[in-house]
């Protein structure tokens, strides 16, 4: 379910979106209210489902596991769900993305050391009843944060015609 959220909660996501070790006491000070007020806007964030977790990045080149993969995955819509779920469970799989498309709808990213290792994952995927379609090394992987929760966001244009 949806929610509304006021420019301080869109500023504190923003932030942690960012950085998510950023200390309450940066943010509140960036925001100018206090640190009270950002521990108990997080926590009903968190309450809220709005913010589900915190995460880092990991380069994988400089971790020396050197396949960082991108399956492209398809299921059959009335089974997407379950089986993108059950691919959470794979040992190697780092992120599972569903999307609103028959074919390749199921995005899954992984990693492992060795390419014996990306091929049992690929395995692991076809076995639960994915069908691996494609499969990209990663060269780089980066994220942002939604630029419409910052204070500098650009005006948006309303077109409803």
């Amino acid at each position: 379910m949806g929610c509304s959220l006021d420019a301080v909660d869109q500023q504190i996501l923003y932030q942690l979106q960012q950085d998510s070790r950023t200390p309450v006491t940066a943010i509140a000070d960036e925001l100018n209210v206090s640190d009270n007020t950002v521990r108990n806007r997080i926590a009903k964030l968190e309450e809220r489902g709005v913010i589900e977790g915190y995460s880092i990045q990991i380069n994988y080149d400089h971790a020396d596991i050197p396949h960082h993969y991108l399956f492209i995955c398809s299921a059959r819509i009335n089974e997407r769900e379950r089986l993108a779920t059950k691919a959470e469970d794979v040992p190697g799989v780092l992120e599972v993305m569903t999307v609103m498309t028959g074919a390749g709808n199921v995005h899954i990213r992984a990693a492992a050391a060795g390419k014996a290792e990306i091929t049992h994952i690929a395995q692991q995927l076809d076995e639960i009843g994915l069908a691996v379609e494609k499969e990209h090394l990663i060269w780089t992987c980066s994220t942002q944060p939604f630029i419409l929760f910052s204070m500098d966001a650009p005006e948006q244009s309303s077109k409803s015609q």
